[in-house]
């Protein structure tokens, strides 16, 4: 049995919906396309629909207010705690790197909150992150060595979805639903992205390819800011490989006693105050990093000399307020924070 609604996600908006206008065709479902004009229809409790999320934020909290699945949106990701719709997400494979790596705002039209540089290719990994399946399209154009390693990108991102070459909506999601009867009900959304899976420890990636893989970079050291920055800067050169995503937690020597979420996809990075006033955890980064090509060892090297030393360290967080910080300013925290753990 099918389940209903079905989430067709994505942002590459032809072959989105155009899959999701032939998946709706597939299933005998009405489509929904989710819009914010006043006069937009409402999914009804026994209509079962097909629903296409845009790429706009507000499309997204359009769905969660007319559809009544519970989902926050934060930071323009979505974070589902009780979800009731598996999630297809569509990727072109002609250009599902170059999606992953994007440097434009999500909403090319501007708008509050959605002007960020790299807002897209954060959707990009947020939506194959969240994916039950993840559907890859138009992969005849592509060499088979190229679509090894997209396959195996996507599922060291979303180690728990279904990567398949589509063969067409409707049997795409037809061989999702006989191999795999609870996928309809993964547990919550964040709990399927590769970086919380690398951070509990639970990452086991299907498919597998020599050019991508994931490691776990822990250590118990506060970054020195100024620092952080250049090794930020010398790892987006390149010369290491490419780091396509990382995502986890962090502290920094400027900012004590607050936990941060690091959160890159290609050369954009947001570091977010998460939690204040929180008690010292015994390890102070905890990130997940997942490349191609990538010399990890160097990474993880360059990391390490953004850390503070055994005199910086030594001398306390009173030293530690006089170092120069050249990242962005964070936001006064809210008395309530939200979680530290991904998965609460």
């Amino acid at each position: 049995m099918l389940p209903s609604p079905l989430i067709v996600a994505g942002v590459c908006t032809p072959e989105r919906r155009r899959y999701a206008a032939g998946l709706a065709v597939a299933t005998q479902r009405g489509l929904l396309r989710i819009s914010t004009r006043d006069d937009a229809a409402a999914p009804t409790p026994d209509q079962p629909v097909t629903i296409a999320l845009t790429r706009d934020r507000r499309d997204v909290e359009r769905f969660v207010i007319d559809a009544g699945i519970d989902v926050d949106v934060l930071h323009l990701d979505i974070v589902t705690r009780t979800p009731s719709a598996p999630i297809v997400c569509v990727v072109d494979a002609r250009h599902m790197l170059d999606d992953l790596r994007d440097p434009s705002p999500l909403d090319e039209h501007g708008g509050p909150g959605d002007g960020d540089s790299g807002a897209r290719a954060r959707r990009a990994v947020t939506l194959l992150e969240a994916a039950t399946l993840v559907s890859i399209v138009r992969w005849e154009h592509v060499t088979t060595a190229e679509l090894s390693m997209l396959m195996a990108l996507a599922s060291h991102l979303a180690p728990r979805a279904r990567v398949r070459l589509s063969r067409g909506p409707g049997e795409d999601i037809r061989a999702l639903i006989d191999s795999a009867p609870s996928a309809v009900d993964e547990g919550p959304v964040l709990e399927r992205a590769g970086w919380v899976r690398v951070l509990n420890d639970e990452h086991d990636p299907y498919m597998t390819d020599p050019r991508v893989n994931t490691v776990r970079y822990e250590r118990l050291r506060p970054f020195h800011p100024s620092r952080l920055a250049a090794a930020l800067d010398e790892i987006d050169t390149g010369r290491f490989g490419l780091l396509l995503r990382s995502a986890g937690f962090c502290r920094i020597a400027t900012r004590p006693g607050i936990l941060a979420r690091w959160n890159q996809v290609g050369s954009a990075m947001w570091i977010d105050p998460q939690d204040a006033g929180a008690e010292a955890a015994l390890t102070a980064q905890d990130i997940a990093l997942t490349g191609l090509d990538l010399i990890t060892g160097a990474v993880m090297a360059t990391l390490d000399e953004a850390l503070l030393t055994d005199a910086e360290l030594e001398a306390g967080a009173a030293a530690w307020a006089a170092f120069p910080d050249p990242l962005p300013d964070w936001p006064a925290l809210a008395e309530d924070p939200l979680p530290r753990d991904p998965s609460a």
